[in-house]
C-alpha cells in the first residue's frame, strides 16, 4: 500500500514538472530569432571559371550550372563529375533565341527550361533543343536580372516573366505582369493584373517601369508575388490569377520607395533609381515559410553622397553603397519576418532553396580563388 501511494506521488510530481517545463519555454517569436546559414557540405567541380548553380533535378541526381565568363552550360552528377558541357548562345539551330532572362529550371529529370527575352525553350540534358515556345506578340524587357527567377512551372503550365504584350503607355489598368503558357498547346495567356489599390494605379503617381518589375515564385497551388519597389506581398491561387487570395504590407523596416510625387520622364532613369529599395527573390523553403532576399536602398542624402564620391566609375557606386545598404535574406511566415539571416562572407547569391535543411549558395569569387569550382550546401540554424 505504501509503495502504491509513493508511486502515485512520484508520478504526480513528474506530470506537474513536465507541465511547468512547457510553460517555462514559450516559443520565441520569429521576429526575435537570430538565425544563420550553416555550411555543412559542398559540390566540387573540376572546372576553372565562375560557375553558378541554376537548378537541381527533382531526383537530386543532376546539377545544372552556368559559367558566367563563357556562358557555357554544365550538367554534373551529385559527385560533381561533369556529364555534359556546351554553349547555346549564338545563331545555331540548337541555340536559344534572345538573351537569357533568368535561371534555367529543370522541367523533369531529363530536360530543362531556358527562359529568354523572346520566350522559352526546352532542352535535353545533352544540349539538344526539344521545343521552342515563342509568343504571338513582340516581347521587350525593361530590366533583366540574369540569375533571377523568371520561369516556374506547375504540371503542364509554365509561368514566365515576359513583358511586351501591352504598350508601355503608363496606363496599367488592363496590363498584366506575367505570362502563363500551356506546354501542350504553346498558347500564351496574360496573368497577374495590378491589384486594386496598388500604388502604381494611382493616376497622379510617377514611377519607372522597373519599379514594378515582377518578383515571383510558384509553390504547390499558389503563386507568390512582389513588385520590385513595393513592400506589398501578394499570394494568388493558381485557380484564380486575377485577384489575390491575400495581400499585406511586409514589416520590412527601412525600405526606400520612390517618391512618386516627383515627376520622372517615362523610360528614362538615373543612378539614383538603382539605389532604391528592391526585392530580388522569394523562395518557399517549408510549409508556410518563404525566404525573401532584398536590399533596403539608400536615402536621397546617402545616394547623392555615394554617386558624388564614385564620380564616373559606375561599378564603384555599388561598392560604396554597400556601406549604407541593408542587404540579406529573411524568413517570412504568416505576416512575420525574421531578422536578416547571418551568412558567411564566402557565400554569394543563392542558387537553390529546397528546404530549411538544404539551401545551396554560390561562391563569392572575390573572396576565394580556386583552380576548381565549388557550390556550398547550407541549412538554417540558430545563430547562438
Amino acid at each position: 500500500m505504501k509503495n502504491y501511494y509513493l508511486g502515485f506521488f512520484l508520478a504526480s510530481l513528474i506530470l506537474i514538472s513536465c507541465g511547468e517545463s512547457k510553460e517555462e519555454k514559450p516559443a520565441t517569436p520569429l521576429s526575435e530569432q537570430n538565425l544563420k546559414f550553416e555550411i555543412y557540405d559542398s559540390l566540387i567541380i573540376d572546372h576553372i571559371g565562375n560557375l553558378v548553380l541554376m537548378d537541381i533535378s527533382p531526383n537530386g541526381n543532376n546539377y545544372l550550372l552556368s559559367d558566367q565568363n563563357s556562358g557555357d552550360i554544365l550538367i554534373t552528377d551529385s559527385e560533381g563529375s561533369i556529364l555534359h558541357q556546351y554553349n547555346r548562345t549564338g545563331d545555331g539551330p540548337n541555340d536559344y533565341v534572345g538573351n537569357k532572362s533568368g535561371r534555367f529550371l529543370f522541367r523533369d529529370n531529363s530536360s530543362y527550361l531556358v527562359p529568354t527575352t523572346q520566350g522559352f525553350s526546352i532542352y535535353s540534358l545533352d544540349g539538344e533543343k526539344i521545343e521552342n515556345f515563342k509568343p504571338e506578340f513582340s516581347p521587350f524587357a525593361n530590366l533583366v536580372v540574369s540569375f533571377s527567377t523568371s520561369i516556374q512551372q506547375a504540371g503542364n503550365q509554365v509561368f514566365l516573366k515576359l513583358q511586351g504584350r501591352y504598350a508601355d503607355n503608363g496606363n496599367l489598368d488592363s496590363a498584366r505582369n506575367l505570362e502563363r503558357i500551356d506546354i501542350n498547346t504553346g498558347e500564351y495567356h496574360p496573368i497577374i493584373p495590378f491589384p486594386k489599390g496598388s500604388k502604381y494605379l494611382d493616376p497622379e503617381a510617377n514611377f519607372q517601369g522597373f519599379d514594378y518589375h515582377p518578383v515571383f515564385t510558384v509553390k504547390g497551388d499558389s503563386l507568390y508575388f512582389l513588385f520590385r519597389n513595393d513592400p506589398t506581398f501578394y499570394a494568388f491561387s493558381l485557380d484564380n490569377l486575377e485577384t489575390p487570395a491575400r495581400s499585406f504590407k511586409l514589416p520590412i523596416g527601412a525600405f526606400e520607395e520612390r517618391d512618386m510625387s516627383k515627376e520622372v520622364e517615362p523610360g528614362s532613369f538615373d543612378m539614383r533609381d538603382f539605389l532604391l529599395g528592391s526585392f530580388n527573390s522569394i523562395d518557399p523553403i517549408e510549409d508556410g515559410e518563404i525566404l525573401i532576399y532584398y536590399s533596403s536602398g539608400l536615402t536621397d542624402e546617402k545616394a547623392n553622397e555615394v554617386i558624388s564620391e564614385a564620380g564616373t566609375d559606375f561599378n564603384q557606386i555599388f561598392t560604396l553603397a554597400e556601406k549604407y545598404n541593408t542587404v540579406g535574406y529573411r524568413i517570412l511566415k504568416g505576416e512575420s519576418l525574421s531578422p536578416i539571416i547571418e551568412k558567411d562572407e564566402i557565400l554569394a547569391n543563392m542558387g537553390k532553396a529546397i528546404s530549411n535543411e538544404e539551401i545551396w549558395f554560390n561562391l563569392d569569387f572575390s573572396q576565394v580563388e580556386n583552380d576548381y569550382s565549388v557550390i556550398y550546401k547550407t541549412r538554417i540554424v540558430p545563430a547562438n
